[in-house]
């Protein structure tokens, strides 16, 4: 091997070392680019559960103070519902079993 080879073997050698440290370079650009995206995403979420716990924080309070004056969610519901249904049964009885009026606003009974 003389002195022109080595010198040629030098230069494949830098070159290709020159080729992976750009290689290198890209990916960990895009890597440090995915991380920095990825820790947005975080802190977008973060503020997100942030304001739900606010919102059920809340919620808990106003649940807290109707049963503090007697207010009972549930049964309410269920009276609601129960209201609704007889309503419902009326209207239908009334209508000839039609949910909903005539047109000109008249039933034809």
């Amino acid at each position: 091997m003389d002195a022109v080879d080595v010198e040629r073997a030098i230069e494949i050698l830098l070159k290709n070392q020159a080729r992976m440290d750009a290689r290198f370079e890209a990916r960990f650009d895009r890597a440090e680019e995915r991380f920095h995206q990825a820790e947005e995403r975080f802190r977008q979420a973060e503020a997100r559960l942030d304001r739900l716990e606010r919102v059920v924080r809340l919620n808990n309070r106003v649940v807290t103070r109707l049963v503090r004056y007697g207010v009972s969610l549930r049964s309410d519901v269920r009276r609601t519902d129960r209201a609704l249904r007889t309503l419902i049964e009326t209207m239908t009885h009334h209508n000839g079993g039609r949910t909903k009026p005539r047109p000109n606003g008249r039933n034809q009974d």
